[in-house]
């Protein structure tokens, strides 16, 4: 009874009348002639406010000889410095603005194997999800229709679990093995769902199972997002759950999104203002004035053509590189992705790398802070035997960045799989 309340409660915070007046207001925007200039002011009222009453920005502007009043568009953004996350790593308490109402600490999903601890309050957290509503509507789904999310809400001990606040049938990513879903499939099929979301990597895990026993289902709709989607996933996803395609890119600071429409990425109006780089994307976020962050900078590479959708009033993305991750291995068949959360809460270590040689082996490459003790290592086994389980062997090496593995164009990946790689990566 209990968990049902707070299930409610829970949906119905985030899911009533301002939520509703969020879409509506981004809707707003598409229909304004002076977007341009709406950008512009939330801009320079962000920024003329961090400066005046933000002790980080301040010495941080102060020191780097910016003339805050010269700043008069956001033409002008590259006068400002540009963060890194070691800023944030140092300044988290500084950074934030104000007491905020119902804050709430996250953390980074740490592609470094070290995650930074980012804040958010309510304000924030209903913009993002007025920013993800907006586009399952307009995609076709409402937040009250039948849905399945296969992601990291549950652990490898609960398989699945109806929450009927919001309507959606929760599937543990980590337990998605031969057995397990030959029992969740016709779980899936009498709750007959208008939407699948969930990690590229755990709706194509199901998609594979289906093709190679010959089965299908029918969601008319599905939402990914939190990895990069591959081709030939979204190739399998597609014919074997029948089903129409959306992506969504973000991250955890919520400083850059992106909608996937037709093979193409675009900008939603007014959650951010992005630069694209070669090798990087510098962000300030637009949607949370408690934890403010201005030029940040995301080490994601981001394909920008360089062309314009007026419709859209977005620049045109091609695709979405730095995402790109393999799969652990267990001896019974599962399939693991997107284990940067058991790095989560460890903080002494500086970056970390997961490479599998054999099914029954993986090593963890760490790279240790001068705080790190035995106690972020009996964590670490911790929260890895809650994804992995206790079937395989995990080997903790502490190392010197030197042992860090990058690809031959200089990517980084946290888990590397040596052994019958399910797809291979051209770099």
């Amino acid at each position: 009874m209990f968990k049902t309340v707070k299930s409610y409660l829970k949906f119905y915070a985030t899911h009533n009348f301002l939520l509703n007046k969020r879409i509506e207001k981004i809707h707003t925007c598409y229909n304004s002639s002076s977007y341009d200039l709406l950008k512009n002011d939330k801009f320079l009222r962000m920024l003329r406010n961090v400066y005046n009453s933000n002790s980080f920005y301040k010495k941080l502007y102060d020191n780097y000889g910016v003339n805050i009043h010269s700043i008069k568009s956001i033409d002008d953004i590259n006068k400002l410095p540009v963060l890194k996350k070691s800023d944030i790593r140092e300044n988290p308490n500084s950074i934030k603005q104000g007491r905020g109402f119902l804050t709430k600490k996250g953390f980074t999903s740490g592609t470094t194997g070290s995650p930074l601890v980012v804040y958010r309050d309510y304000d924030s957290i209903l913009n993002e999800h007025a920013y993800i509503w907006w586009y399952r509507i307009n995609s076709g789904l409402n937040p009250k229709d039948r849905k399945i999310s296969i992601r990291g809400d549950l652990n490898r001990d609960t398989i699945h679990y109806l929450d009927k606040a919001s309507n959606t049938l929760f599937i543990s990513s980590f337990a998605l093995n031969d057995s397990n879903i030959n029992k969740i499939i016709p779980i899936i099929r009498e709750f007959s769902p208008k939407a699948a979301l969930g990690y590229p990597s755990s709706l194509y895990t199901i998609a594979s199972w289906l093709e190679e026993n010959n089965e299908m289902l029918n969601i008319p709709l599905s939402f990914t997002s939190s990895e990069s989607l591959l081709a030939f996933q979204e190739e399998i996803i597609n014919k074997t759950l029948n089903t129409k395609l959306f992506d969504w890119y973000g991250n955890a600071e919520r400083t850059i999104a992106l909608y996937r429409e037709d093979s193409k990425y675009y900008e939603p109006l007014l959650y951010s203002i992005n630069e694209y780089e070669k090798d990087r994307v510098i962000t300030t976020s637009l949607i949370n004035n408690y934890f403010p962050l201005i030029r940040y900078e995301v080490n994601d590479v981001i394909d920008c053509t360089g062309k314009y959708d007026f419709n859209k009033k977005s620049i045109i993305i091609g695709g979405i590189d730095g995402r790109v991750e393999d799969y652990v291995l267990l001896p019974d068949g599962t399939r693991i992705g997107r284990l940067d959360v058991v790095f989560k809460g460890l903080n002494n270590v500086s970056m970390a790398q997961i490479i599998q040689k054999d099914k029954f082996t993986v090593d963890i490459r760490l790279v240790p802070l001068p705080t790190y003790s035995k106690n972020d290592e009996l964590l670490l086994i911790k929260n890895l035997k809650s994804k992995l389980g206790n079937a395989i062997n995990l080997n903790i090496v502490l190392v010197n960045k030197d042992q860090i593995e990058y690809s031959k164009s200089g990517k980084y990946k946290l888990v590397i799989s040596k052994i019958n790689r399910i797809y291979s990566i051209s770099s």
